[in-house]
């Protein structure tokens, strides 16, 4: 598994961004992302010369747009076709997700709980999902310092109460990139087998192969008798066997290893912690896990505040019903869907 660090959500002067589309392509290749994503305000004007400008430095594209109302902000990724955002009101955001996604498009919540005002109107999530499931991502972290944000803290909280029950929405990070600064962002990764690709990178956050880290890198697998599970495939209730790996060579000139300090990892069944260690131990661990998921977040010091969560997985799930050792590649298009209200 390879993983790449890629930006979901940016601006530029085709909204309210100071960068130019090739100015926001060339900062994030000198901070050292692989992919970069165009997503301004309503308007996909931007996106021929993202394609342009990202293949001749060397990153992939990430087509994208923010659907900007007054009940919330949802990225829209790779959507071959156009949905209508003007005039939605808070009851049909169902059928617009559903509209994204028969024309292939990608469905993320931006900053679900961040403060609004009134001059950032919508800037809090307030539409009426019913079919949460069918929400591909969601922003547990945004903006800069998120780890200590008390919309962080709520967006965790939300995300896991999604979890608990039974649906399958990937976590990511938004850096919400307007202009270049020195503030401590975190970073999602993209993990896949092949090479990074617009396509594999739809891929992976359907799967839900993605981690995020302000910080060093954090990963895990899962093993189940012979079979070797990633983060987004599913296991069987029972024994499971997980390892974690620390990388801390990754986006170093995009973060302070002197302000940021990793300190422990725990490993977290149905939101509570069954297992924590002190690093550098890094030794395989074997739990008994009941129905729902299981994730990794590392534990540490983040500038003036400790014990925050510096990086985390997304889970691998745990289903008695599903096919057992399907991972979620094979079975993504045919899980079911749940109704949560």
């Amino acid at each position: 598994m390879n993983w790449y660090p890629v930006e979901l959500h940016t601006h530029t002067q085709h909204s309210d961004g100071d960068f130019s589309v090739r100015a926001l392509v060339e900062a994030a290749q000198r901070r050292g992302f692989a992919a970069i994503a165009c997503t301004d305000h309503n308007t996909v004007s931007g996106l021929p010369e993202l394609t342009v400008a990202a293949e001749q430095n060397g990153l992939v594209p990430i087509p994208g747009i923010e659907w900007t109302t007054y009940w919330g902000h949802m990225l829209v990724l790779g959507e071959q076709g156009y949905t209508d955002w003007r005039g939605i009101k808070p009851s049909d955001i169902d059928r617009a997700i559903t509209a994204i996604h028969a024309n292939h498009g990608l469905v993320g919540i931006a900053h679900p709980l961040a403060i609004s005002s009134p001059v950032k109107t919508g800037y809090h999530w307030e539409f009426l999902v019913n079919d949460w499931d069918a929400v591909d991502f969601m922003e547990v972290w945004s903006r800069d310092r998120a780890p200590v944000k008390v919309q962080s803290y709520r967006a965790m909280q939300l995300w896991e109460q999604l979890l608990n029950r039974g649906c399958h929405i990937t976590a990511t990070s938004g850096r919400d990139w307007h202009r270049e600064d020195r503030l401590p962002y975190a970073h999602t990764y993209i993990g896949t087998d092949g090479m990074l690709s617009t396509e594999n990178i739809f891929t992976a956050i359907r799967q839900g192969c993605v981690c995020l880290s302000n910080g060093p890198l954090l990963t895990m697998k899962g093993r189940q008798g012979n079979v070797t599970l990633d983060i987004g495939d599913t296991a069987v209730p029972g024994s499971l066997e997980i390892t974690w790996a620390l990388q801390a060579e990754t986006m170093q000139q995009d973060w302070d290893a002197s302000q940021i300090i990793p300190e422990e990892v725990h490993l977290i069944h149905n939101g509570e912690v069954i297992y924590r260690c002190s690093l550098p131990d890094h030794q395989p661990v074997t739990l008994a896990v009941s129905e729902g998921w299981l994730r990794a977040d590392l534990i540490g010091r983040f500038y003036e505040k400790e014990s925050q969560i510096i990086a985390l997985t997304n889970p691998i799930f745990i289903r008695s019903d599903a096919e057992y050792r399907l991972s979620s590649r094979d079975c993504y298009q045919n899980r079911p869907k749940s109704a949560i209200h």
